[in-house]
């Protein structure tokens, strides 16, 4: 399906989040470039991906207050045009020959701050563009897109750029947030800023109702576990992958980077089949499947000396772990009313992107201890043991997009 046939509200939003993830992409490859030119410390250069997730662990759930509280097209708006001026700044800093890991930090910390904010409100505002039947479409439409934007076309360009001039790739990205940021005017306004109070207490109120709203719903309880279990077990199996390729592969540069690609190739394809799967199998049926495939997966590559069959075992992975995505996403914006729907969606990207660090230095301490292939065995076993909870907590909610909200009304308690 093509995003035009969503609405031209929908595809104005879809090609806002096509271009900015683009340039994401695109300093995936440049600032790891920019660094190993300053030095070749791996702790310093391992810093940058530290730098990309602190701000959904800092202020992840408040950038969830603040876009429930505002004109959520604005506020998207907003971060880009700042998101595109910091870029700027630091590519005329490159241009006039500056080296500074703190600054590539900085600005990935503060790029970091701008996507809290863009986000959750692309998110919260696809139920007021497309009917709720056509929910699961247009989430794995964007979804899909942003895998295929910031993990297959934005890092070769970014590296090619890289190649033509060390500045050229922050310019083209501030330049893809700047053409976002006029885009996102473009979306109808929908959302009305609310008169709460400006204060630290009216904001932690405002964060804790989201997440009292998460506590009282069970499947939204049951989703949150899952995707933070999903995400955490994904970062431990790659935080040693490339000792995987090396020493049991027996592969070089280029084939790690194919066998990391076939776990996003896994989540692209996924991103196809969500919309089928959905439809043809009970949601929570699905959901069962998705931790139980990537499990699998996960063994696959813990019992496998062969190349090919280890790239196999992330693409299951992959794969298994979108069709949790989408049913978890739609629930999201079908159960929880508008006025809030912010808060519970920073809520829940604050525990995945928070769940990374903490599943890689997992994943690392697994391998130091035993060996690497028991990484992805525990990874399987964390996989083995949410599947039975989440079959049991999803059991009777009403999952399906149109439901109005009673699965969570029902599941209150």
């Amino acid at each position: 399906m093509k995003p035009g046939s969503l609405g031209p509200s929908y595809a104005r939003l879809f090609t806002a989040y096509v271009i900015s993830n683009v340039g994401n992409g695109v300093l995936i490859a440049a600032l790891p470039l920019l660094a190993t030119s300053i030095t070749r410390n791996p702790l310093a250069i391992s810093g940058l991906t530290a730098a990309a997730g602190l701000p959904w662990i800092l202020v992840g759930p408040l950038s969830g207050a603040i876009v429930d509280r505002v004109d959520r097209r604005r506020a998207m708006a907003l971060a880009e045009f700042a998101r595109a001026a910091v870029v700027a700044l630091a590519a005329l800093f490159v241009l006039g020959g500056g080296e500074s890991l703190l600054v590539l930090y900085l600005v990935l910390i503060l790029i970091g701050i701008g996507e809290t904010i863009f986000d959750p409100i692309g998110l919260a505002m696809v139920p007021n563009l497309v009917t709720p039947s056509r929910l699961d479409r247009a989430n794995s439409l964007l979804y899909g897109s942003q895998i295929l934007a910031q993990r297959f076309l934005g890092p070769p360009l970014g590296a090619w750029l890289f190649a033509l001039a060390v500045w050229a790739p922050l310019g083209i990205d501030a330049l893809s947030f700047l053409v976002s940021a006029l885009v996102v005017l473009a979306l109808p306004r929908g959302h009305s800023p609310t008169d709460s109070e400006w204060t630290i207490a009216g904001l932690s109120a405002d964060i804790l109702e989201g997440v009292r709203w998460i506590w009282r719903d069970r499947a939204l309880r049951a989703f949150l576990l899952g995707d933070g279990a999903l995400h955490f077990t994904t970062a431990a199996a790659t935080s040693v992958l490339v000792l995987v390729t090396q020493d049991r592969y027996g592969l070089g540069a280029l084939g790690f980077g194919l066998t990391l690609g076939a776990l996003a190739g896994g989540y692209f394809l996924g991103s196809f089949a969500a919309p089928a799967m959905v439809s043809r199998f009970p949601r929570a049926e699905v959901c069962v499947g998705s931790v139980v495939g990537a499990g699998g997966g996960f063994l696959l590559v813990a019992l496998s000396d062969v190349a090919l069959l280890g790239g196999l075992g992330l693409a299951v992975v992959g794969f298994s772990a979108f069709q949790l995505d989408i049913v978890s996403i739609t629930y999201r914006q079908t159960a929880v009313p508008d006025r809030i729907r912010g808060r519970v969606i920073a809520v829940f990207l604050f525990v995945v992107h928070g769940a990374v660090p903490i599943g890689a230095v997992f994943g690392g301490l697994v391998a130091t201890l035993t060996d690497i292939s028991y990484t992805y065995v525990a990874s399987a076993l964390v996989a083995a043991a949410v599947a039975p909870y989440l079959r049991r907590a999803l059991k009777d909610a009403e999952l399906d997009p149109g439901s109005g909200g009673r699965a969570s009304e029902g599941s209150h308690g």
